[in-house]
């Protein structure tokens, strides 16, 4: 039974977990803080974005620099050795690569705590990468990525024909540079794709923090209501607005930034036509200085009073909760009889919609009345200060505190500081984006940086003849960049919906939310290419530059 109300037929109780609480729920006043599962899986997948980069890097490299092993190959197989033996040899060779990675990686890890602790909010320790149930993957996962990196180039190496090898007639074919194009395609999607997560977490990030939430958050002071005050509270208030740093203190229920509990009443509004409008309401109970000292602004109708005795019974509604109730001009409710959980009252004014949650909800119906349990229920008093003497204004609420309150800890934190933690997850996920962005573009650039030099070292003869020829330092740098900016070209137009759906869905989350800009995927995929083509000229004009008789004097 809620507030007078029929009691309900029917009740549901579930049971949960303690161990799913942290990452699977979400639900009012349990504990915290919380985490969420969707943000692991997330950095989860990163992490294996990053790790199928390094995967590639390591493959294209390998087969590109299979013709410098071809001889070494083609004597093995001369001398007896079989296709399993060197594909055994080639595997081995990659999990010890993978295997010494893994002790450069711990000796990172371990510097890099401090930095992650940082970013992520967490304590984490290195004892806590001790732990059997972590090591057991941590060191299996190198072996596999080694040997599924280094499975493409062992099969590929150990088919050499060893009378091709040892003639020094073996090629690279078209097919296997075709390969290597995909791989480096990949590459660069995946960090084409970060890029784009990244602007638009910082997007929307930037758009929450900007929004008119309806009230203004700044310098406002909340402290405790202790029951201790309810016969002494209007003495407290006046106390506390002697002071000309402090403009103005009300009490409520509970306070913006805050969640509203997800038990309700039903507002019933007997319409003009007879017929009884409902809606569910959540309810705030506030006193007569809580509007005030929050700036909402008043659209209709009036705010709570102490000239008026009925206003102890009556109702200040939000727009939403006059559109709820079926009156698109809230002016008109004003007057109107509503009963809300069994108590009946007039609806005296109506306010403009706020957000009192965060911006992951959307702005609820909302009832605001005054504690009929004459202060029992109130739990917070709102303080606001002018901001010219914080300093000042702080000492003289605490002094105040101690006068009324002796035996009471004073605690107190700022509105805007609780905004700012509303959004510390995707402030925090931002910046691990970025990081991880950061690393994804390294080292695609390491592999594109590798694997053009081996190209434009296969093409050194192509190039001298170009000079001879009279060919300038421009278009040979030109020709040895458009294939792979063609590439990278690739890379975006696959990117572009992959960032633009995964964006799409992490925006659900939000009731509010940014518009995915068409200019941040254009930004991306210049930021992508500019890499890019710094990464290659760097090797495209070293090899522009050198002298063509080194090159041709074998010919």
């Amino acid at each position: 039974q809620y507030g007078g109300g029929k009691p309900s037929l029917f009740t549901t109780i579930n049971l949960q977990k303690l161990t799913d609480i942290h990452l699977l729920s979400h639900m009012d006043d349990e504990a915290e803080p919380n985490g969420d599962i969707k943000r692991v899986y997330i950095f989860s997948a990163i992490a294996l974005f990053i790790l199928l980069i390094a995967c590639i890097n390591y493959m294209n490299l390998a087969t590109a620099r299979s013709v410098l092993r071809a001889r070494e190959i083609g004597i093995r197989k001369v001398t007896g050795a079989t296709r399993t033996e060197l594909i055994t040899q080639f595997l081995t060779e990659s999990v010890l690569i993978t295997v010494i990675a893994l002790l450069i990686a711990f000796g990172l890890t371990a510097i890099s705590f401090p930095l992650m602790n940082t970013l992520s909010g967490l304590e984490l320790k290195m004892n806590s990468l001790l732990q059997w149930k972590i090591l057991i993957p941590v060191l299996t996962i190198p072996v596999l990525v080694g040997l599924l990196s280094g499975l493409y180039p062992a099969l590929f190496m150990s088919s050499f024909q060893p009378i091709k090898t040892l003639k020094g007639f073996l090629k690279v074919g078209s097919g296997n540079v075709s390969f290597r194009q995909v791989l480096v395609v990949l590459q660069f999607s995946i960090s084409i794709i970060l890029i784009i997560s990244t602007a638009i977490v910082f997007q929307q990030l930037h758009f929450m923090q900007q929004t008119n939430l309806g009230y203004e958050r700044q310098h406002m002071v909340t402290i405790d209501y202790n029951l201790a005050l309810k016969e002494n509270y209007q003495s407290f208030r006046q106390e506390l607005l002697q002071h000309p740093g402090i403009e103005a203190a009300g009490r409520s229920s509970r306070t913006p930034t805050g969640r509203l509990l997800d038990s309700q009443g039903s507002g019933t509004i007997k319409g003009d036509s007879g017929t009884p409008a409902n809606a569910d309401l959540k309810n705030v109970m506030a006193d007569d200085q809580f509007i005030p000292a929050y700036k909402i602004k008043i659209i209709a109708g009036r705010n709570f009073s102490k000239d008026f005795g009925t206003d102890t019974s009556a109702y200040i509604l939000n727009e939403t909760a006059a559109k709820n109730l079926g009156y698109s001009n809230p002016a008109e409710l004003v007057g109107k009889t509503m009963s809300y959980g069994g108590n009946p009252g007039a609806v005296i004014g109506i306010m403009g919609d706020f957000h009192f949650e965060s911006m992951h909800q959307k702005i609820v119906p909302l009832v605001l009345f005054t504690d009929r349990a004459s202060g029992n229920a109130y739990g917070d008093i709102s303080i606001r200060i002018s901001g010219k003497n914080i300093p000042g204004a702080l000492s003289h609420i605490e002094n105040t505190h101690k006068k009324f309150l002796p035996e009471v800890p004073f605690q107190y934190s700022f509105l805007d500081e609780r905004f700012q933690r509303l959004y510390e997850s995707e402030l925090k996920q931002g910046s691990i984006f970025a990081v991880f962005s950061g690393i994804a573009i390294f080292i695609a650039c390491l592999g594109l940086f590798g694997l053009s030099a081996f190209a434009i070292t296969q093409r050194m003869k192509e190039i001298g003849v170009r000079k001879v020829l009279g060919a300038s330092v421009n278009s040979i740098v030109q020709l040895l960049s458009k294939d792979f900016l063609k590439l990278v070209a690739v890379a975006a137009v696959i990117a572009f919906p992959v960032a633009w759906y995964a964006m799409y869905s992490w925006l659900q989350d939000f009731a509010y939310r940014v518009t995915i800009a068409w200019w941040i995927f254009l930004l991306a995929g210049i930021i992508a290419a500019v890499i890019a083509i710094i990464t290659i000229s760097t090797q495209a004009i070293k090899a522009a530059l050198s002298n063509p008789v080194k090159s041709l004097r074998s010919e």
